[in-house]
């Protein structure tokens, strides 16, 4: 039976504890886990994270899009990317521009470098990752969380999906095969 969003928000906030994490059994494997949801229930989901996270101190929230962004600014280039998404297509932008700025294949690129910045691995936090569709295709979510394999071994890293994760198959907006990822967990079902 299809549960509601509702039912798995309560789940999914009373999941968010560190004790919660610890005591699931993972053995000292890496604990990464993934929520996904219907990709229209994302302003559902904006608001009832922004209380969720209101609420829980030890949760460190990161908006994708919002890290992207600032990336492009502290390096200078935001007005002329404006300019340029006017006169170069898409793919050009994003191979010509966007990849080489963010660098995102590279282990150590500024996306990773804020998650590093921003929070300790000390086991006290959990780091929840949000803006997965307002980043595509410019971020890949396979890609941050193969990269953050190697900066948080301690602390509990949640992304928050708008599409489905099944079969260690992440679908993008239930439309797009985004890449297969083989190590994080379903957080909450969507059936019981």
């Amino acid at each position: 039976m299809k549960r509601t969003i509702m039912d798995r928000i309560y789940e999914l906030s009373s999941k968010l504890s560190i004790s919660s994490f610890n005591s699931s059994g993972s053995g000292g494997e890496i604990k990464f886990a993934i929520f996904d949801y219907e990709p229209q229930d994302e302003l559902r989901i904006r608001k009832e994270i922004d209380k969720i996270s209101r609420n829980n101190k030890t949760i460190k929230v990161f908006d994708l899009y919002d890290m992207m962004i600032e990336v492009i600014k502290d390096e200078s280039y935001f007005d002329n990317i404006i300019e340029m998404e006017t006169e170069f297509p898409k793919d050009v932008m994003l191979s010509q521009v966007f990849q080489p700025l963010l660098a995102l294949e590279q282990e150590d690129n500024p996306i990773i470098s804020k998650f590093k910045e921003r929070v300790a691995d000390d086991g006290k936090s959990i780091v929840l990752i949000i803006g997965v569709g307002k980043a595509y295709p410019i971020i890949r979510s396979h890609t941050v969380l193969n990269n953050l394999h190697s900066v948080f071994r301690n602390n509990p890293v949640v992304m928050l999906y708008p599409g489905t994760y099944e079969h260690d198959t992440l679908r993008l907006f239930d439309k797009l095969d985004d890449d297969n990822y083989y190590r994080a967990f379903n957080l909450v079902k969507r059936s019981k």
